[in-house]
């Protein structure tokens, strides 16, 4: 029979995993933005890029003399990869790479066709769209889940996380792109970003490429939404 003491200390125990599993999902689901990032050479001149503002991508660039209101249709290119040094991207096995490059194409596509016509030739009224995955990591869905829910694997992640801005375990995802008129090629912009998963009992992601993919969701959809801003500002102007 278990003394006060021990029903005590296990309540106290289950009371304090309760608070820390609320406290870790009841963040948001958005994927965080690494500290660094590792440029593969995709876009050529880095030049124009500068840091983003909050909510933005790490480096970002858009011509002063784009017009975003004159372009009703997009060209969407077939997603490159350029590996950056020593990134897990390059040891992956074909399937692998092929399955994330193709879901990332029809993420933009899904989000951007919303709001153009996606065509293949170039006109007066389209733009071009270039991006390049540069780094995929998938998650380690075990030793994820035990580091969200136990309080030493909650400790070692939550070092982790102020050393690197990354947690353990988590699935990681670089990527650069660019928008250009497709008729005469001049950069309209150009972006590079690199984000990472957050803790499974946060972002829901118990499989290997669940994070990555809910990265290739965000960006699309800021994709998207950047536009919408664009297009909005020069308007306005």
């Amino acid at each position: 029979m278990k003394t006060f003491t021990e029903k005590h200390r296990l309540a106290s125990a289950m009371m304090t995993m309760a608070m820390l599993i609320f406290f870790f999902t009841s963040g948001c689901k958005t994927p965080m933005q690494e500290r660094k990032i590792a440029l593969s050479g995709f876009l050529g001149d880095y030049s124009r890029l500068s840091p983003g503002k909050s909510g933005q991508a790490q480096l970002v660039y858009v011509n002063p003399d784009a017009h975003f209101s004159k372009y009703t249709k997009i060209i969407i290119d077939p997603v490159t990869v350029w590996a950056i040094k020593k990134s897990s991207l390059a040891k992956l096995p074909d399937k692998d790479v092929i399955a994330l490059q193709s879901y990332l194409y029809w993420k933009l596509k899904e989000e951007l066709s919303k709001d153009y016509a996606i065509v293949d030739q170039p006109g007066p009224d389209v733009m071009e769209l270039r991006v390049a995955l540069t780094e995929a990591k998938g998650g380690k869905v075990v030793r994820n889940t035990v580091s969200s829910v136990l309080p030493i694997g909650i400790a070692i992640s939550t070092l982790k996380l102020a050393a690197t801005g990354t947690h353990t375990a988590v699935g990681e995802a670089n990527i650069e792109g660019e928008l250009l008129d497709s008729e005469s090629g001049r950069q309209l912009a150009a972006a590079v970003d690199s984000r990472a998963g957050r803790k499974a009992v946060v972002s829901g992601n118990f499989t290997k490429w669940g994070d990555v993919q809910n990265a290739f969701d965000y960006w699309a959809k800021q994709l998207r939404l950047r536009l919408e801003n664009l297009r909005a500002e020069k308007d306005n102007q």
